[in-house]
């Protein structure tokens, strides 16, 4: 009995050695990113307010992006710095992304143009950091909806809409089609839709104007 107690305490610890050292060599995984992309986000509340600002920041993971314990931006010009440990992640068959959509500046601050540095920390603290080139038009700070949607239409914008049931959640969204030029044909391909939004889009992709909601009503589609 003591030969085969021994044995086992033996088995149990050598398992357990190698468990911690493939934890630890895990753990250790130098993060790996590449490509960073970014988007000014111009969020509009109604037809006759300037937007709200925020920025969304993302790069293709190489390694797993949910070892990723924080993100730490920092903008050259101002020396502003963003720290965050929310961390927004995707996929798309075999590729990753990891950021966040959220980076807001100090109230009425533009978000500068120039060199933006994207740190990425693993949860021991290992880290790997790429340059993100910004520069966008700021134009669209003082703009309203309409101007700036005028504005975009010069920029061969692309316009997709998003549509949304009576609790808000988003149940299309995709390229604003003939068929959905109407609240009538919102309506007809989604007898649940309740209100939508336009979201227009630079081809650049680094502005992207969220229009102001507006509601699926039978009114609305009496009059189209």
């Amino acid at each position: 009995m003591i030969k085969k107690s021994y044995k086992s305490v033996l088995f149990f610890s050598v398992i357990l050695s190698f468990l911690l050292i493939l934890i630890s060599s895990c753990s250790q995984v130098t993060p790996e990113i590449i490509s960073p992309e970014y988007s000014v986000i111009f969020e509009y509340e109604d037809e006759k307010s300037i937007p709200k600002a925020r920025m969304s920041i993302f790069a293709e993971s190489l390694t797993e992006p949910n070892r990723y314990d924080r993100i730490k931006v920092y903008c050259e010009n101002g020396g502003y710095i963003w720290d965050f440990d929310e961390i927004a992640m995707f996929s798309n068959q075999k590729r990753s992304w990891a950021g966040n959509t959220n980076l807001v500046m100090p109230q009425n601050q533009v978000f500068p143009s120039g060199k933006y540095e994207l740190t990425f920390y693993n949860a021991d603290e290992k880290d790997t950091s790429v340059i993100l080139n910004v520069n966008y038009d700021s134009s669209f700070y003082k703009l309203t909806s309409s101007e700036s949607e005028n504005l975009l239409k010069n920029k061969n914008a692309v316009t997709k809409i998003a549509v949304y049931d009576k609790n808000r959640t988003m149940i299309y969204f995709g390229e604003k089609t003939s068929s959905f030029k109407s609240s009538r044909g919102i309506w007809n391909t989604f007898s649940n839709a309740k209100y939508y939004q336009d979201i227009i889009i630079t081809p650049e992709n680094n502005v992207m104007c969220i229009m102001p909601e507006k509601e699926v009503s039978l009114e609305t589609q009496q009059e189209n």
